[in-house]
């Protein structure tokens, strides 16, 4: 004789989806939070290399500081602003991981936001990786 009513026997086959979806949300907590840590160790790098460099070609002649200041100044603003947004995607991460067992429809809004900071951060890196190449090669 089972004890289970209709309602209960609901609940446990809702459960392995419920316990999937959890598992699922604590694995992309922890992408985020590591994509975000490497994002801003990799912008901080180059912002700090950069910095070196732009340092370095002060007291060279004129000619190759002309030609590859423009896209180096570039490259650090483009560091700089990855590095800042993957700073800042901490605070939006904490909106999502507090609406996880909230309204879905929220939740999604602030994943969205997240990834898209995520994903701005590491086209600046990729950016400011461009711009230092591209210069390099036209002063050379």
């Amino acid at each position: 004789m089972t004890r289970e009513t209709g309602t209960q026997h609901d609940m446990l086959n809702q459960q392995p989806n419920h316990d999937r979806r959890m598992r699922i949300i604590d694995r992309l907590d922890e992408i985020i939070v590591q994509g975000a840590k490497n994002l801003a160790i990799l912008n901080g790098g180059a912002v700090i290399a950069m910095l070196a460099s732009v340092q370095a070609l002060i007291n060279k002649p004129e000619y190759l500081c002309l030609c590859f200041k423009t896209y180096a100044l570039r490259a650090l603003i483009c560091f700089l602003l990855g590095a800042f947004l993957a700073a800042i995607t901490f605070f939006f991460h904490h909106g999502y991981v507090y609406r996880t067992y909230q309204d879905t429809n929220t939740q999604m809004k602030w994943k969205k936001i997240v990834w898209g900071i995520l994903i701005t951060s590491a086209t600046f890196a990729l950016g400011g990786g461009s711009f230092v190449t591209y210069g390099i090669w036209k002063a050379i």
